[in-house]
């Protein structure tokens, strides 16, 4: 699926809505000032996740994030670009975690 603008300001603005069947979905800050994002409203000035110029987070379920919940951002003044990406389909079982990067086996 293609990225997706989404203007980001002052005010809890609504970056991805629920959806259950989502796996994974990646936020990056195409702007020129610190987005912060959260799955909650009222909590993104003071524990929103911060994603620098030119950063991204990404959230991947299989890891035990939860890309399927609404997630909002936030911008201290202003508006900025954050491009969305958002990944569906059926959740991997895994029997075995995976190797942490770097780690040899």
């Amino acid at each position: 699926m293609p990225t997706r603008p989404i203007t980001v300001g002052t005010e809890p603005t609504s970056i991805l809505s629920y959806n259950n069947k989502r796996t994974a979905a990646s936020f990056t800050n195409n702007g020129s000032a610190t987005i912060f994002v959260s799955e909650d409203r009222n909590a993104l000035a003071t524990n929103g996740y911060p994603i620098v110029v030119g950063g991204a987070l990404d959230l991947i379920r299989t890891f035990g994030d939860e890309p399927q919940l609404e997630w909002f951002g936030l911008v201290s003044s202003g508006s900025e670009n954050l491009r969305v990406l958002e990944s569906f389909g059926k959740i991997p079982v895994l029997i075995e975690p995976p190797a942490v990067l770097g780690e040899e086996e």
